[in-house]
């Protein structure tokens, strides 16, 4: 089949899609990836600058990292956000992708397709956290874990329900489409469900393998299944190339903040004092996961000090 395409402004051809209303307020909706990002360099660079052990320079290095790699995404989602708002700039690209996949299509690929979208939809995702958190919290013994699966999941869904609003992206031409969708276009939400689910999912299991190997393997396979999962969707019709790589970028974005703030609870420990009376510990005990933060003592109000695995004196 070849689609012939009119040299007519998408807009008033029915095509493609008129978008967000204000493209500074969907800016807006990624702003907590970069505040968050800056919030880390800054810290990681005072950090830095005050270190007295290895493990103070280790911290530092530790958020610097993950600082500038949210940085990154959340200025590229914002980006991608903001061009398929109104419809410019890095979506020029969305019309030759789509149209060049329409004209390769086939009755085993469309097939494919299908049973890939099918098992990579927000739906299958959630309920695969759903069981995994279960497990985790009940009987795989550590729930620490479990709550940071369950974390990830809950926030992939808001935002794909919110973003999708803001954005307000409209979808390919339905005619064209194989598969029924009714939602907003920006950004995928089968893209950004498979990255942050999938993601935390391989991050939690995969380590438990003990074949080096078999563990390298898991991770290929999560990419893989990401990468396909996306393609399907643009495959049927029913997301534009930029729809696609938004997800994925804000799923990676809220699967970072989420790691983050688990690894810092789990890694770095810190306990508050005030004078001689423990305030926080949530430090794991022998033989016991991390759990919430435990109020010990009373808490006079003159002093701080940070003790453990790092210093903080006033």
């Amino acid at each position: 089949m070849t689609l012939v395409l009119l040299d007519v402004p998408l807009s008033t051809s029915g095509w493609a899609a008129p978008t967000a209303p204000v493209g500074a307020a969907v800016g807006l909706t990624w702003i907590p990836y970069l505040v968050a990002g800056m919030a880390l360099v800054v810290v990681a660079v005072l950090a830095r600058v005050r270190a007295r052990t290895h493990l103070d320079t280790g911290r530092a290095e530790f958020l610097l990292v993950r600082g500038i790699a949210l940085l990154i995404v959340g200025v590229l989602a914002s980006l991608l956000a903001d061009a398929a708002a109104e419809g410019d700039g890095l979506t020029a690209v969305d019309r030759p992708v789509w149209t060049w996949l329409i004209d390769h299509r086939t009755g085993a690929l469309t097939t494919i397709a299908r049973v890939i979208t099918e098992v990579g939809s927000t739906v299958v995702m959630g309920a695969l956290a759903l069981v995994a958190a279960g497990w985790l919290l009940t009987r795989g013994g550590r729930r620490d874990q479990g709550v940071l699966v369950a974390a990830v999941a809950a926030g992939a869904g808001l935002l794909v329900v919110v973003s999708k609003q803001i954005v307000g992206r409209v979808r390919p031409p339905a005619e064209f489409r194989l598969v029924e969708e009714t939602n907003q276009s920006f950004p995928s939400g089968h893209a950004l469900a498979s990255v942050a689910v999938l993601g935390v999912l391989a991050v939690v299991f995969l380590p438990r393998v003990a074949s080096v190997v078999g563990r390298w393997v898991g991770y290929l396979l999560v990419v893989v299944a990401v990468v396909v999962i996306g393609l399907s969707r643009l495959y049927l019709g029913v997301h534009w190339s930029t729809d696609v790589v938004g997800g994925w970028m804000t799923g990676a974005g809220w699967l970072l903040v989420c790691l983050t703030a688990y690894r810092w609870w789990t890694r770095y420990p810190v306990i508050l004092r005030w004078r001689s009376s423990t305030v926080i510990d949530h430090r794991p005990t022998a033989g016991r996961s991390a759990g919430p933060a435990k109020v010990v003592g009373p808490a006079p109000s003159d002093s701080v000090t940070e003790t453990g695995s790092g210093h903080l004196h006033r």
